[in-house]
């Protein structure tokens, strides 16, 4: 009885110092804070991922430099896996983050399927996610309370100042609607289809394609017999590369082309359509001519230091580090409810504008986005709208391809 006890007792004690060396779960360790950061660094949306990383390594740096990395004599340190746009990989390094490194809070989040299988699993375990990225409207209407999206606009509402450029300059009557299969794309037309029906317009296409296809023509043969006068389309790089290309290759001519967001802005979408992007407007939620103080010098820094262009998803990654370690420099301790708390009351001036998480038109801890409208020109993508911050005027109705 007494070497069983003696036994018990020294399990006891093992146990409560494996407890304390891990800080009881909260990813307090000894001497470092662990920050989670899933992004897509492989596949098919790695260009995305790697702007993403170098941004969050970016704001370190400076962070760092700053003397802003250590809280309470604890390093911030950050830990990247890869979910390469795979939902169930990104399940997996969400429970890795969290189950075996002991990760404090999570980070990250390219696509919308990926960061809404993050957010669900952050969610269930009670361990406070920062998305950069992800903008399906749903994943901010789950009334998740430890999932928070700052920088990324909800789908439906990266067309704030587009629908105002449209009001005032573009007024069409007959408009076409084409989206990739995926989340985003779904979720953002359907925000623009009903935007559509409120203001009388009458949408004359309307059709998804497979994300990642190669051969366009025939949705755009069927597409072109409908006479739109604009055209509003959600794709990924590539698939915007081609459709525009393809456009031209069928002298298939609109008023006026718009992107929403994503691959229409990324300046590898000049590199793969050419002169083909030339007067192709796009929404946005940053540029680097805005007037929010450090824009300019974040994105002179990124291309002097990685000899590339950042679009508004490395803006997105580099503003989220500032706000982790801003919510983390607030926290009155690093437990999942004391970062949580802090995120809660984050009032904080970026690159990007004022950020506040907010409960509003049914989204939680959701920052109400500043949005643009950019149009390309000759390779450089300017912003037309709104006319206060414009960098040059737009171009409507644009030239037909025979008149280039």
């Amino acid at each position: 009885m007494k070497k069983y006890r003696k036994v018990l007792t020294v399990l006891l004690l093992v146990s409560f110092l494996a407890l304390v060396t891990t800080g009881c779960g909260g990813g307090d360790s000894s001497d470092t804070v662990k920050v989670g950061i899933i992004l897509p660094l492989t596949g098919p949306e790695a260009m995305f991922g790697e702007m993403e990383k170098n941004s969050f390594d970016l704001a370190y740096e400076e962070l760092k430099a700053a003397g802003k990395t250590s809280i309470g004599g604890k390093e911030i340190v950050l830990m990247y896996e890869d979910d390469q746009g795979k939902q169930d990989v990104a399940k997996s390094a969400t429970e890795k983050l969290i189950n075996k490194d002991q990760v404090a809070m999570l980070s990250g989040g390219y696509s919308s399927a990926c960061t809404n299988v993050i957010a669900q699993s952050a969610q269930s375990m009670q361990k406070p996610f920062l998305i950069a990225t992800g903008s399906s409207d749903d994943i901010t209407r789950q009334g998740w309370s430890y999932v928070f999206r700052g920088t990324a606009a909800p789908a439906s509402k990266y067309t704030g100042a587009f629908w105002d450029m449209m009001e005032k300059v573009v007024k069409p009557q007959n408009v076409a609607i084409i989206f990739e299969n995926t989340d985003f794309g779904i979720s953002s037309s359907k925000g623009f289809r009903e935007e559509c029906q409120k203001r009388g317009i009458n949408v004359v296409f309307d059709q998804a394609y497979e994300h990642g296809a190669i051969d366009f023509k025939p949705m755009l043969a069927n597409l072109r017999s409908t006479n739109p006068d604009m055209i509003f389309a959600t794709s990924y790089v590539m698939d915007a590369s081609m459709i525009i290309n393809q456009m031209k290759e069928l002298n298939f001519n609109t008023k006026l082309f718009v992107g929403n967001g994503a691959g229409y802005t990324m300046p590898e979408f000049y590199e793969n359509a050419g002169a083909a992007s030339d007067y192709v407007a796009s929404t946005s939620l940053w540029v680097p001519s805005v007037t929010w103080s450090g824009a300019d010098e974040y994105y002179n820094k990124y291309k002097q230091k990685y000899g590339k262009e950042p679009d508004y998803h490395g803006a997105q990654a580099y503003t989220t580090m500032y706000i982790i370690a801003d919510a983390l420099g607030r926290a009155t301790d690093l437990t999942s409810p004391g970062i949580q708390k802090a995120m809660k009351e984050t009032d904080f001036n970026s690159i990007m504008g004022p950020i506040k998480f907010e409960d509003w038109e049914g989204f939680t801890n959701q920052n109400k986005p500043i949005t643009y409208v950019v149009q390309w020109d000759k390779g450089k993508l300017e912003v037309v709208w709104p006319e206060d911050v414009k960098s040059a005027s737009y171009v409507y109705p644009v030239p037909n391809w025979n008149e280039r």
